[in-house]
């Protein structure tokens, strides 16, 4: 195991930095056993870290950091050691460290893929499954829901593999005697969305499926009509796209949308992206093979960001004109590729210079939808009172309720309002926290991976949203009775205690 000190580790967006004691490089299972019975030996704190796409401050220790970027093989999975009726699944095994792009390119090779995932891939799959996150999709669960087993290494350097209680791999088969079997639902839902406080996950088990192709669809729309369309549910409805000619209904598979804040000619413009599953194209012309290339190519090119942060600090009335202007220019009538080439939404170099909060609503009650008047009259108060002006527009996803006991889908279809903001726009911490108070107010349960600073000293908010917060730390302190895993967050928001 590599070991290194006096080493600054930040987050992707510069935003959390911290110098460990000790910086770790494991390579293997046994490297992350001695890791912990080290850092418990000196007293400190020990966290795993990925690539560091959660901007709250989740990975942040002063101890003992485990960089786990070595640690992203895909492992040989012995179907034989299984329970019979999970034999004939599609299945991988995984160690914690490999990215979700490096997933992708490796299942692809194995004409498999990913049930769904979120709309960039930089992130590590143990931090993204831990932060809860998620992709869109009301009938399709977030990457945590594709978890059937996983092995953790927790206090003592002691191993575990934890799965639900019916069972995935068969006890009679288990025979590594260094791995404890548990398969409890209890502790499997609370270990795989934990923050990672119960501690480090080596591997999991994930179930994909065979690889298949998906259509999207990007169009430019009114938000009274999208807001009534959602109300009523027929925004979900089939939908008519064209196949090599032909004219077909096909049932929406995701549905994100992009809303512009500020109000023009008494509305609302938005521009509503949907993907569809279908059958491999038999002809795919270029532009069915391709976004919408003048935003794809503006997007992913530095010089196209300092500009817009130029205008955004120095002319920030331009900002409401420009954002109506890139509803229309997303617009993209057709394209088709592989699943993960189209869940993955670009914007990569825009994206990494940015940051925000996201909050979850129940996908069947309208507060979501009362939450966005709210946003847009924040905006126009921000912008015409205070000469402060948001430069993103607020995002819609849907996604399918979890089981696991920290998520904020937990038992309940969602709709998650997503609030990006341009790290260095002047005021982007205003902003975020007039977002912030607004979704709380509202009851919006925050996405764990994003800017969550107001909920500092309401730790209350988080047993209030969770039914299973209890169990949740029962099983935490099981796993972590010293608190070796805890990260800033955690301690902050007091999750340890009852």
């Amino acid at each position: 195991m590599k070991t290194r000190t006096r080493v600054t580790w930040s987050n992707v967006i510069k935003k959390h930095k911290v110098e460990p004691f000790k910086y770790l490089i494991p390579g293997s299972l046994q490297d992350i056993v001695s890791a912990v019975r080290e850092a418990e030996k000196c007293g400190h704190r020990i966290r795993a870290v990925g690539s560091g796409h959660s901007y709250s401050d989740v990975a942040i220790t002063d101890g003992h950091l485990v960089d786990m970027s070595q640690l992203c093989r895909q492992l040989e999975l012995d179907k034989n050691k299984l329970l019979r009726e999970h034999q004939e699944k599609f299945l991988v095994e995984v160690e914690g460290g490999i990215t979700v792009e490096a997933l992708n390119r490796k299942l692809d090779r194995q004409k498999l893929a990913l049930i769904n995932m979120g709309a960039i891939d930089e992130q590590t799959i143990s931090g993204a499954i831990a932060t809860g996150t998620h992709g869109a999709g009301r009938n399709l669960p977030a990457l945590s829901g594709m978890v059937r087993s996983l092995v953790l290494v927790a206090a003592g350097g002691k191993i575990y593999r934890i799965e639900p209680r019916a069972g995935f791999t068969d006890p009679a088969q288990h025979n590594d005697s260094d791995i404890e079997l548990i398969q409890d639902d209890g502790v499997f839902h609370s270990v795989v969305v934990s923050l990672g406080c119960t501690g480090i996950v080596y591997s999991y088990i994930l179930e994909v499926r065979p690889r298949y192709w998906l259509y999207e669809n990007r169009q430019p729309a009114k938000w009274s009509e999208v807001r009534r369309k959602l109300a009523d549910g027929s925004m979900f409805d089939d939908y008519p796209i064209t196949i090599n000619g032909q004219q077909v209904k096909r049932p929406i598979r995701s549905l994100f949308i992009v809303v512009n804040p500020y109000e023009r000619n008494g509305d609302h413009t938005c521009m509503v992206a949907r993907t569809f599953e279908i059958e491999k194209f038999h002809f795919r012309t270029i532009r069915d093979r391709t976004r919408n290339i003048l935003a794809t190519i503006v997007s992913n090119i530095p010089v196209a960001y300092w500009i817009t942060l130029l205008v955004v600090n120095y002319l920030p009335r331009f900002i409401p004109a420009a954002l109506e202007r890139s509803m229309t220019a997303l617009k993209d009538d057709t394209y088709v590729n592989k699943s993960h080439k189209v869940l993955f939404q670009g914007f990569e170099y825009v994206a990494s210079q940015g940051h925000g909060s996201e909050f979850a609503y129940n996908r069947y009650e309208n507060t979501y939808l009362d939450v966005m008047n709210v946003i847009f009259a924040k905006v126009k108060q921000l912008s015409e009172k205070y000469n402060v002006y948001p430069s993103s527009a607020p995002t819609l996803r849907f996604v399918k309720a979890s089981p696991m006991y920290l998520t904020p889908e937990h038992e309940m279809d969602v709709c998650y309002i997503g609030n990006p903001v341009l790290v260095k726009q002047k005021g982007a911490s205003l902003i975020l926290n007039e977002y912030q108070d607004i979704h709380l107010k509202a009851g919006g349960k925050p996405h764990w991976g994003k800017i969550t600073n107001r909920l500092e000293g309401r730790t209350e908010l988080i047993r209030k949203w969770y039914n299973k917060f209890e169990t949740w730390r029962k099983v935490m302190l099981r796993f972590n009775p010293d608190r070796t895993f805890l990260n800033s967050f955690a301690e902050r928001m007091r999750l340890d205690e009852p």
